[in-house]
Order: C-alpha cells, then structure tokens, then sequence
C-alpha cells in the first residue's frame, strides 16, 4: 500500500450508523470531504414484542440530506448482521458493492430475494482496490463463515484497519487462517486507528479452533441410533462441513433441510470449500429410501426464527421430516441476544417430541467465530495503532474492550469509546470527537423498511385492539339511516353485548343524533365516529383502541 499523505484542513471522520452498542446491524461510514465509504450494512433480528417486523435496518436518514456522496459499500464478510440490510439501502443509493466471492455469493442471494439488482465487484485478500480517496487491501482472517476479511484502509489523515469479525485460529489451512504476518507488517509500517470486533471482549483466554469441535461431533454422531439432526447458521459451511465429513464417516447420507441451507450446501460446492465424497448429500426423494439411522438432517434454526426448518421440525410442522422418540437433535450456536426466549421455546418442543436436545447450556456443541480477550489483545500487539475504537458489540463489550487496550499499554486518552450516531475524526493532528449524527434503528416489514405510522398502528392494535364502526347514510340527505353498529377485536371478548359495547353504542348514537339534522359528509361523520369512541373507551377503560369508521351510502 502506498504511504498515506495528511491534510491538517480536511479530516477523515468515521460515522457509526450502527454496531457500536448492540450485537448486529453493523455499518461504519468513513468520509473524506464529501466523500463517503461504508464498511459492511448490516441487520439485527428485532427483539421480543415487536409487532410482527422480524428485522431491523440501521437508520440512513443521515446519508438523505445530500451532504456526502456515497461512494459504495465494502463487506468484510457473508453473515447477515453484515450484509443482510444491503436490499434496503440499495434501494435508495444504488452504488457498487465490494466484497470477496464468497461473500459476494451470499449478497447476491439475500438481493436476488429481494428483486433488488446491484453492481457486485469481487476482492482478493492482499490484492489493493480503491475507492475514491481510499485504498484498500482486504486481509484475511478466521471466522465462522468463509472469505472473511479485515481491511487496512489508507486514507489521506493515516491507516485505518478494520477488523471485521475475527478469532486467531491456528488449526484452519492456509485458505482460512489469520493472516498474522500481514497485520504485523501494518502494525510496523504505522496504524494510525484501530477498529476492532468487540462482540467476545468478556470471554478470558482464546477461542478454541474449529478442528476443536470434531471429537465432540465424532462422539454424538456415533452413539446416535436415529436420526441426527443438527441446526446452524446456514453460512457456517466448515461446521456443515465438519458434519457432513463425520456423517460420511459413520455410513450416514447428509440431508440438508430448507431453502437457505440447501442454497448454502450448493454454494460451499461450486466454490471448493466442501470438497466431499461424491453422494455424501442426498434429496428428500432419496432419504426417504432409507432407515432413520442412516440420516443426518442439517437445518437452519438455531436462533428459533419462526419459520425456519428446526423450529417446523420442533413443532411437527415440517412437510415431510419429523423428529420422533429417540432422536438426538443438536443446536450448535450461541445465542444472539434478544433470541433467548424462542431457542428455548424450541428446545422444550423437541423434548416433547421425545428428543434428545444437546445445546450450549448443557454440552460444547458451538465453537465461536470471534476472538477472546487473548485474541484481541494480540490484535492490538500485532498493529500497534495510535488510536483504538472497539466495534461490535454491546455497549458492555465495547467499555471491557477499551479498558484491554488500555491495559496493553494504550493512552486512555488515545481509546475512544463511541455509540452510535457519534463520530471520531481523524486528521495530522491527531483524534478527536466530532459532532453527533442522527442514527437509529428502523422495523422492516418483509423486504422493505416499515414506515413509523404501520410501526404505531401495530403497536397500537397489539396493546389495545380495534373497534370498527359501521353506519349507513342516505345519499340523497346525508342522514344517518342504520347503525351505528360496533365490532371489536381484542378490546372486548365475547360477541360484542357486552355492556361496555352497549353502552358506546348509546352514546354515539347520541352524538350522532345532536348533528344528524344538517346532514353528514363523509369526512365529518368518519371523524367524529373516531373522536366520539376514542373519548369513550379512553375515559371507561383507559385504552385507546384503533377505531375504524365504515360508512355505507344507500
């Protein structure tokens, strides 16, 4: 990479959009001028009591007001808390997207799913790209999904180096190991900032390998005399991989179990990251040829999303797969935070099932893809940076992440501990805060964002139910000639002769009589239904229903 050159009027400024105080939605701007980069767009899945939005996108409002032009957007690796928002920003800036081919592999999945078209540009680990002012070079390093990379990004205020998600695993081969020896030429040529994954900053010691999982797995698929079914993230292809290998092993035909996983299983094939003994795969037709004990079923799952494959099997809703007395079922991932409840929901279903259930909480089933305090610090060691921000994590994990780089010999003062909507910026003279941006959070329904009025209409129903009103007008007088007539949901149970219905229904009537000799439009008598039923059922019950107004002319 070519040395960086300093302007002391036009600092280079980083602008958290989202990552920084929760696990997921990761998306970090870099400008310059009026320049923009983004590194990574992520999703995070939205927490209990959301009214029925699964996803949440990092807010852009910030990029709408044409300040900066934004320039693209560089992943560092396939996982959805890193790409998964890419439909929806690109929707509105359609600019290239920068990422390895396997990453690319799945962006191009989740934006075929979308109908969303996109400029795709394939990186190479220590080949050099640039992007408007920026240089690049992608460096590779360990993590639970293939092509990981960081990047050393060479800005005109010094090197950035981002790390993306990372652990230091010695026991993957060449193709997938941290490049350790090119983060130390970094750290001795000079980083000026560090932004490192902060998501296991409270976890002592190193994560283990993932070569460290397989005598446990070779253990559980042996004992096994069902089937054997196994839930992970479908972009984790070495631990299906693992899987498929010891299935292989044991005489088991591997069954990959819903879209997504079997999308993933083709891709680890076309791309040489699952080079396994011909028909270690099968489709449903085959394995239906076959006894239990020769099946293993890989699904995705493991976070109890509502429709995925595990939780259709845990509930015995899978078209044509079921877990019986007898079978051993593992959930082999940690859980993300906010997904507790519904992992285990699906748990206890495979119990009733007559399952036995393996997860974290009660086996080493999951090796993490994130490095451990060792590991970071390491990182730190390695590079050297004369200015640290931790990213990635909880507003926890970034604090426990801080005090490490101080502990390793960092300033406190050169340690900047940022949330989202704050800025760093980064010039000759040195670092320091700028002026916060407007960031957030946004519900997306289906593919596409949620607009705030479909959020509080949700909410509102969720927390106090509807009432529709129905009335009949004449359209020769405007008089009111039947009703009105009140159905409820989820305000009032019964059939609606209640007395609180019947006494709503008094009062309106009452109300609608005072004004019914001047005639009623259709827009004043629609408001006045809604004022004169929200007052009602505000003052009787303290609730405030959506109330929505039928009018019939005749």
């Amino acid at each position: 990479m070519s040395g960086a050159t300093t302007s002391p009027t036009n600092p280079v400024r980083l602008v958290a959009l989202g990552g920084l105080g929760e696990i997921g939605l990761n998306a970090m701007l870099i400008e310059y001028g009026e320049q923009a980069l983004m590194v990574d767009a992520g999703v995070m899945f939205a927490e209990g009591g959301s009214p029925g939005l699964d996803l949440v996108v990092p807010d852009m409002a910030y990029l709408t007001g044409g300040r900066h032009k934004l320039l693209g957007i560089v992943l560092t690796h396939g996982h959805d808390d890193h790409i998964g928002a890419l439909p929806h920003i690109l929707r509105r800036f359609p600019v290239p997207v920068y990422g390895t081919e396997f990453t690319l592999a799945f962006a191009r999945r989740r934006l075929r799913e979308y109908g969303v078209e996109a400029d795709l540009r394939e990186i190479a680990p220590r080949r050099i790209f640039n992007v408007g002012p920026f240089e690049f070079e992608p460096i590779r390093v360990a993590h639970s999904t293939p092509d990981s990379v960081a990047l050393a990004i060479d800005t005109p205020a010094g090197l950035i180096v981002h790390s993306g998600d990372f652990k230091i695993d010695t026991g993957a081969n060449d193709a997938e190991r941290f490049d350790r020896e090119r983060f130390a030429e970094l750290g001795k040529r000079g980083v000026a900032l560090l932004l490192s994954d902060s998501t296991n900053a409270e976890r002592e010691g190193r994560t283990p390998p993932e070569i460290s999982l397989r005598p446990m797995l070779r253990e559980v698929v042996s004992r096994a005399r069902g089937q054997f079914f196994i839930s992970s993230f479908s972009s984790h292809l070495y631990r299906i991989r693992q899987v498929a290998e010891i299935s292989h092993e044991f005489g088991r035909w591997v069954v990959p179990l819903g879209r997504r996983m079997i999308d993933s299983v083709r891709l680890g094939i076309e791309l040489g990251y699952m080079n396994l003994a011909p028909g270690t795969f099968i489709d449903q037709a085959e394995a239906e040829l076959l006894s239990r004990g020769r099946l293993t079923f890989i699904a995705a799952g493991s976070q109890g999303e509502p429709l995925s494959a595990m939780v259709k099997l845990a509930t015995d809703a899978h078209p044509w797969a079921r877990v019986v007395a007898g079978d051993t079922v593992m959930l082999s991932a940690r859980a993300i935070p906010g997904n507790e409840r519904r992992i285990h929901t699906a748990i206890n279903n495979l119990f009733k099932r007559g399952a036995e259930v393996l997860h974290e909480a009660i086996a080493p089933v999951h090796v993490s893809g994130h490095a451990s305090r060792g590991e970071l610090a390491e990182l730190i060691e390695l590079t050297r940076p004369k200015y640290f921000v931790p990213i990635h994590g909880e507003y926890r994990h970034l604090v426990l992440h801080r005090v490490l780089a101080i502990e390793n010999g960092m300033q406190e003062r050169d340690c900047f501990l940022l949330e989202d909507g704050q800025t760093l910026e980064l010039s000759a003279a040195g670092a320091r805060r700028g002026a916060a941006v407007e960031a957030g959070r946004i519900m997306a329904d289906g593919s596409r964002p949620a607009d705030s009025q479909l959020v509080r209409e949700r909410q509102a129903l969720a927390r106090d139910g509807t009432v529709m009103v129905v009335v009949t007008v004449s359209r020769a007088s405007g008089k009111i000639i039947a009703g009105p007539e009140l159905i409820s949901r989820g305000l009032i149970s019964g059939d609606g002769t209640s007395s609180h219905m019947a006494r709503a229904r008094t009062e309106l009537r009452s109300v609608l009589e005072q004004g019914s000799a001047l005639g009623w439009s259709d827009g004043r008598l629609k408001q006045q239904l809604v004022h004169a039923l929200s007052r009602y059922f505000l003052d009787e019950m303290g609730r405030r229903p959506m109330v929505v107004p039928c009018v019939m002319e005749v």
